[in-house]
């Protein structure tokens, strides 16, 4: 039985979704799964039958009988399809082969592509952040342009997956993107390059204070946010900015793990899964408990990021500013099967420290700031009297 992985995925019905590789943000890897639902039974064979039967007579008696791989791949999509029409699980997909390689390739952080993330749009992507060093900086992308074509083809006309593909390719090979800025319509040919995803960029900011910007979480973002705290402390930093705005998330385990940077133990989060106890996951490892911490946020915050931000928010260790987050509380589980192929689907839910769930409603600041010229002003106000306010309370 192939390995099942647990996700907690950002953006694919509205999220940000990165065009360096995929279209979604992964979670963590659990142990293998049984492959066996709860409840399964007759009814289960009784309705296996009815596809085997039904693949034996197309393939038996039709004048020009499919491909039996894509026999086997069209049952799976209408399955996915079902289950998304019957269940509303808008995050419910199905991957073939190339698809399935690229989520892999997420939790290692090497992408192929141009290096933005973007968001559904009305009749295209908006680009809600421009990765730095990347081909879309280098072109001249910007932050809020809509792609409206993808060498030559609507975006209007694809679905988000079709359309990340488009963009996406092979290193040194070009895309032509048709972007509307402000009323204008402006095209841009993009060099598609191998692209190391940056968890982090951090530096000083206003004298004394440190600044971390978190775009993701691929594999080792808590351990890099451990060291940039260090390294900024190590410069002087009283206090932290950690800035998660535009974050769609990442590696379920990499939220635990940065949240753990700043708490010494206690829940992070509440997973609950069907048909199995809720499980609370811990902080670990060692924690800088006594620096003053502010966290950005936005409308783009989304997945792991939020199971960050709502950690910090509950246990009282950070201010939270900006507007308030996505809303993506749910957990998917991508199920590889045999032939190269996968599907996606719903499966759990998860909980902030006070047992809140934060799905479709997000997680609302402390301090609201909607202005996004403004947030990191007011950020830095709000640190610097944290700091203040704690260099007073030790005398």
């Amino acid at each position: 039985m192939a390995k099942q992985r647990l996700l907690v995925m950002g953006a694919v019905a509205g999220v940000t979704v990165l065009v360096v590789g995929v279209a979604f943000t992964v979670g963590y890897r659990v142990g293998a799964g049984t492959g066996q639902p709860p409840g399964s039974g007759a009814g289960d064979d009784d309705a296996l039958s009815v596809i085997t039967q039904a693949y034996r007579e197309i393939h038996s008696r039709a004048v020009h009988p499919p491909d039996p791989d894509e026999l086997a791949r069209g049952a799976v999509r209408g399955m996915v399809h079902v289950l998304q029409r019957a269940t509303g699980d808008r995050y419910a997909a199905f991957y073939p082969p190339k698809g399935l390689r690229s989520i892999e390739e997420l939790t290692s952080g090497h992408f192929s592509g141009i290096g933005v993330w973007v968001r559904d749009a009305q009749r295209g992507l908006e680009v809600v952040s421009v990765l730095p060093g990347s081909p879309a900086q280098a072109a001249g992308i910007h932050r809020t342009d809509v792609i409206r074509r993808i060498d030559g083809r609507p975006v209007s006309e694809l679905t988000t997956g079709q359309a990340v593909s488009a963009i996406k390719g092979s290193p040194g090979s070009r895309v032509s993107l048709s972007v509307e800025r402000h009323g204008r319509r402006l095209g841009f040919r993009v060099r598609r390059a191998t692209i190391e995803l940056p968890n982090e960029m951090s530096r000083m900011v206003a004298g004394d204070l440190g600044y971390i910007h978190l775009f993701g979480f691929a594999r080792g973002a808590g351990r890099q946010v451990h060291r940039d705290v260090a390294r900024l402390k190590a410069r002087g930093a009283k206090g932290v900015i950690l800035d998660l705005r535009d974050n769609g998330g990442g590696l379920f385990s990499e939220g635990v793990r940065v949240a753990s940077d700043f708490l010494a133990g206690g829940p992070v989060v509440r997973y609950e899964r069907r048909g199995h106890p809720p499980v609370t996951y811990k902080a670990t490892g060692r924690a800088f408990t006594k620096l003053p911490v502010v966290v950005l946020v936005n409308r783009a915050t989304a997945s792991a990021a939020e199971i960050v931000t709502g950690a910090l928010k509950d246990r009282h260790r950070a201010i939270v500013v900006g507007t308030r987050t996505y809303g993506k509380g749910s957990v998917q589980q991508v199920v590889p099967l045999p032939d190269g192929t996968a599907f996606k689907l719903t499966t759990a839910s998860y909980l902030t420290p006070d047992g809140k769930s934060i799905n479709g409603t997000g997680i609302r600041p402390n301090v609201r700031v909607a202005r996004p010229s403004l947030q990191l002003l007011r950020a830095t106000q709000i640190l610097n009297g944290m700091v203040l306010s704690s260099s007073n309370s030790r005398g």
